[in-house]
């Protein structure tokens, strides 16, 4: 499970992006949503065909409405919230 601390750097960066926009479900109009207890790593894949395991992955953090329960996944490399590699500036 993540942190509270982990989660409230989420809420505060998603928060920074959106600039106050009221944000509603695209599926029920509902205006409040959780974040997940754990991130999700999705396998980046170069074809249908095969599966890899290992290799690039897309980690991201699930949003979650409260009341239908539609998932929206945001990635965290585009929140600028990875880790750094190497001690590189960019979390790649």
């Amino acid at each position: 499970m993540i942190t509270q601390e982990e989660k409230r750097n989420i809420v505060d960066k998603l928060l920074s992006i959106i600039n106050n926009r009221e944000i509603t479900c695209p599926m029920c109009g509902n205006k409040h949503f959780s974040i997940g207890d754990g991130y999700f790593v999705t396998s980046i894949q170069d074809n249908l065909k095969d599966i890899h395991i290992g290799g690039e992955v897309l980690p991201s953090i699930p949003i979650i409405c409260n009341k239908c329960g539609f998932i929206s996944l945001h990635a965290l490399g585009a929140l600028g919230l990875l880790p750094k590699k190497n001690g590189g500036k960019d979390g790649k």
